[in-house]
């Protein structure tokens, strides 16, 4: 049989994903290069138990897409407890868009984020 040595190829070859980028509040503003298939973390401060959550307010999603739900981590076991928001965005084609986030209470309609973040991406 010759399926071994082709698993055996593919094993040493190796196929490398596109790397990924984790960012966090103190890259507000910057910009980033990704290429295409790469994931960009984004990981800020909140606390949904208060109603407030991250959200997408803006992005192209034919070059950045939203992956996955969003997640929050604990910083204590204790109820209430503030943390870390963590969303994922796949590089899905070249081109160039900004990541606007805000940090709302989506039920508050007409009152101004508490939070912003935004990011320039550049997907190669």
């Amino acid at each position: 049989m010759n399926i071994l040595p082709v698993i055996f190829l593919a094993v040493a070859v190796g196929v490398s994903a596109p790397p990924s980028v984790k960012l966090s509040g103190k890259n507000m503003g910057q910009t980033v290069e990704m290429t295409v298939g790469g994931v960009l973390e984004i990981v800020l401060k909140g606390n949904p138990t208060t109603g407030y959550t991250w959200t997408v307010a803006s992005v192209d999603e034919k070059i950045l897409m939203q992956v996955g739900e969003t997640e929050f981590i604990p910083d204590r076991k204790a109820r209430g407890s503030g943390g870390r928001i963590v969303m994922r965005f796949e590089a899905a084609k070249v081109g160039k868009t900004s990541l606007n986030l805000i940090y709302h209470r989506p039920f508050e309609k007409h009152k101004p984020p508490l939070k912003t973040f935004e990011v320039k991406i550049i997907v190669d």
